[in-house]
């Protein structure tokens, strides 16, 4: 049989149920993380209902504050946004803080845990296994999953968080609005598809190079 050097092979795909694995097993190492991460879901509630209090502010002012003339409404509602705005500000601070702080304890003990088992293995494995794939996979692996757990996660849950409160916002307030922002809807969910598909055909790819 003919030996490639590469970093990828049919064997390295995972299949849905790996997959899930893999994940139980990843969740399993944030468990000694989990009240910093429970704080930082909280704070990701917190600034996405921030966010989204701002429109609903700018409506309060302008119907209450500048059609009739009721300067007490005006400022109530400036007053509001300001706070709304500092405590947006805020939350997301301590939102990156806390999910720094549990991001690199995951993945240190990841690395740890790695080494470990590198170290426990037979020297026949080192005879068999491409010094590629195992250098790739310290390094590159856990670089993904570091963009992954300390910024990637966050911002995928903030993101979904958003876009469902939005969309409940447009029905309360405008449902003509919500109408015609949900027209491109299907080309937005197509696009991210391929763009997913894509993204991981051009992640395995740079791995293979990185096992060269």
């Amino acid at each position: 049989p003919v030996i490639t050097m590469s970093g990828v092979d049919a064997g390295d795909r995972l299949s849905r149920r790996q997959a899930g694995r893999v994940l139980r097993r990843a969740a399993a190492r944030l468990v000694p993380y989990r009240r910093l991460v429970a704080g930082a879901s909280v704070l990701v509630v917190v600034s996405t209902a921030a966010v989204l209090a701002g429109p609903l502010l700018v409506r309060y002012g302008i119907d209450h504050g500048i059609r009739p003339g009721d300067t007490a409404a005006l400022d109530r509602s400036v007053i509001a946004y300001v706070a709304v705005a500092l405590a947006a500000y805020v939350a997301s601070r301590l939102q990156v803080l806390l999910v720094s702080r549990a991001g690199e304890g995951f993945l240190r003990d990841l690395r740890e845990g790695v080494f470990e088992h590198l170290v426990g293995l037979s020297m026949p494995f080192f005879d068999r296994e491409k010094a590629g794939v195992v250098v790739a996979r310290m390094t590159a692996d856990i670089d993904s999953l570091q963009e992954l757990v300390q910024m990637g996660l966050i911002q995928m849950v903030s993101s979904c968080l958003l876009i469902v409160g939005s969309l409940v916002v447009l029905a309360a307030v405008s449902p003509t609005l919500l109408a015609v922002c949900l027209v491109p809807l299907p080309l937005v969910v197509a696009a991210s598809v391929k763009f997913q598909r894509d993204s991981n055909d051009a992640y395995l790819a740079v791995r293979d190079r990185i096992g060269l």
